[in-house]
């Protein structure tokens, strides 16, 4: 969705309080209301769990970062400025 896109959560029953501010600075016209899937809503889907692997993975990265085994905002921009320079090279 784009920055200026207006987003409801609706329990299927109850129209939402804030409606009329949902609305406010659209132009006049016709919209249709589509539904977001959980994945792309950033929403977490009920009963979802990571595989052992991925879980491990994520584990290892929690306890290196307590170790201080870290890099700086500045470091990352680098290193991904780096890998952007050699692929725009080929």
């Amino acid at each position: 969705m784009g920055d200026a896109a207006k987003v409801i959560d609706w329990n299927g029953t109850d129209v939402p309080a804030n409606m009329g501010d949902l609305l406010t600075g659209l132009p006049p016209g016709r919209y249709r209301l589509d539904v977001v899937p959980a994945e792309e809503a950033g929403d977490v889907p009920a009963g979802f769990s990571l595989t052992p692997e991925v879980d491990a993975k994520v584990q290892a990265g929690i306890r290196s970062a307590r170790a201080g085994r870290v890099v700086t905002m500045e470091e990352l921009d680098a290193r991904l400025e780096a890998t952007l320079a050699r692929g725009a090279a080929r």
